[in-house]
């Protein structure tokens, strides 16, 4: 059973990044044309699988808890425009000749994804099987809004290959829907997840959010109570940023609704330990899976990975966004497209190339991210095993950091001996803390001054 004293929640309860990149995207610089071409050539004769992100920014509504890049609209023709640059886009990463990588993972993210029609899924997936070849057990996935689906469109996504879906649930209560503009019935979301297994979908995920308006420890039991009756295959249980000043949408909601910082807190461990108790597996930070999930499964055999989705059993490939505002991770660069969906059309048209932000990691960044990686993907990290990858000794290269975590193993949050570092307890839910001492860029006076999220 987790718990934490609150001694260590006022202690660690500080400013710090989720590590679905390392370095961070604050610490990114910009890229031209010609330093993304030649970072695509640079990487063309590696080898590794490769993994798709299609970013889909429609929504036809704005949720108020949201802090995603989106495109609010109800005009339907407008994504038959993006469609077309997506296209343009993908014949041109084509081009780059990483045919013979196969394709293990498809993403399609959003905003919306079930905003596009049938007949734009066709064209994407037209232009996809064009330029590249999916392997046989290639995950297609996508994230599904309940409300908004059409009548046959599960049905038309399966039969295109979909084969693992994410649905938006946020929170059940009828109140809380109202207060960010999010209605989804119990029924709604049951009926989908009925239907999704039946045309053999696996891997289905909630989204619950906790920290909205009007809840309380009472209110989310009950939601958490639902969702295990319905049990997914996996959950991500994220926290709230209220960030009205970033972002204008969020001053609809009124401040005093929100459940205090304390309540939250009590949220946070009381689902954790729900989701525990009914035969979900921590997998860290805001995502759970059952024990025979594939997620669960790669945790186990230490081969997890976390990017800018979250955590991925699909490790080891080469990750190409495409769309507005999409991220690659790819050989040893971090690559983002155009912010705004302008600006990416008009680099689309022009080059097909649409990266504007970006980083070439260091050998430091490289040992930094891979260790980083290690913590919090397995709360696990073998001495033997980095010094096996990097050629030098963890010990030396470390000596500072090492002790500096011993505050950490006196407060209980991890073990250190000879061979290996080992995130124990309460540890796992302040992983973010334990990664921070590895940060390299924390700290710095010549850095962008970055306002991230609390740890916990």
């Amino acid at each position: 059973m987790f718990y934490i004293p609150k001694s260590l929640i006022d202690k660690y309860a500080v400013i710090g990044p989720r590590y679905t990149s390392y370095p961070t995207a604050p610490m990114w610089y910009e890229v031209n044309r010609e330093q993304q071409q030649d970072w695509f050539l640079k990487s063309q004769s590696n080898r590794r699988p490769l993994s798709l992100y299609i970013h889909i920014p429609f929504c036809k509504q704005r949720c108020t808890y949201c802090g995603c890049n989106v495109v609010v609209t109800r005009q339907q023709e407008r994504s038959a425009e993006y469609v077309r640059h997506l296209v343009s886009e993908i014949n041109n990463l084509g081009k780059y000749e990483f045919k013979s990588n196969k394709i293990k993972q498809l993403h399609f993210g959003g905003g919306t994804p079930n905003f596009l029609l049938d007949e734009e899924f066709t064209l994407l997936m037209a232009a996809i099987t064009t330029n590249f070849e999916f392997s046989n057990d290639a995950e297609i996935a996508i994230e599904v809004d309940p409300s908004m689906t059409r009548p046959q469109q599960l049905e038309f996504l399966r039969k295109i290959g979909v084969n693992r879906v994410s649905f938006g649930v946020q929170d059940l209560s009828e109140q809380v829907q109202k207060a960010v503009n999010r209605i989804q019935s119990r029924e709604i979301t049951l009926d989908h997840l009925q239907l999704a297994r039946e045309l053999g979908i696996t891997g289905i995920n909630f989204d619950l959010i906790y920290g909205l308006p009007y809840q309380t420890l009472e209110s989310f039991q009950q939601t958490v109570d639902e969702v295990i009756k319905m049990r997914p295959d996996r959950l991500a249980v994220y926290n709230f940023g209220y960030l009205p000043n970033r972002m204008l949408h969020q001053r609809k909601i009124d401040p005093n609704t929100l459940p205090d910082a304390d309540t939250k807190m009590k949220i946070l461990l009381d689902t954790i330990n729900r989701f525990c108790q009914a035969g979900y597996n921590y997998i860290g930070m805001d995502h759970f899976a059952l024990s025979d999930d594939e997620l669960s499964i790669a945790q186990k055999n230490r081969t997890l990975h976390r990017n800018f989705m979250g955590y991925t059993p699909k490790s080891g490939v080469n990750l190409f966004g495409i769309g507005m505002t999409s991220i690659s991770e790819f050989e040893h660069y971090f690559l983002q497209n155009e912010r705004k969906l302008k600006s990416y059309e008009q680099q689309i048209t022009e080059s097909g190339l649409a990266g504007c932000r970006g980083i070439a990691l260091s050998r430091d960044d490289q040992v930094r991210k891979w260790t980083i990686l290690r913590l919090i993907c397995h709360f696990y990290l073998d001495f033997t095993e980095f010094e096996s990858k990097f050629g030098i000794s963890f010990s030396d290269y470390f000596h500072e950091e090492l002790h500096r975590l011993e505050e950490l193993e006196n407060d209980g949050l991890l073990k250190i001996d000879s061979t290996c570092i080992k995130v124990v307890d309460h540890g796992q839910i302040l992983v973010r803390n334990i990664c921070m001492v590895f940060d390299a860029y924390l700290g710095k006076s010549d850095i962008p001054q970055v306002k991230y999220s609390q740890t916990i």
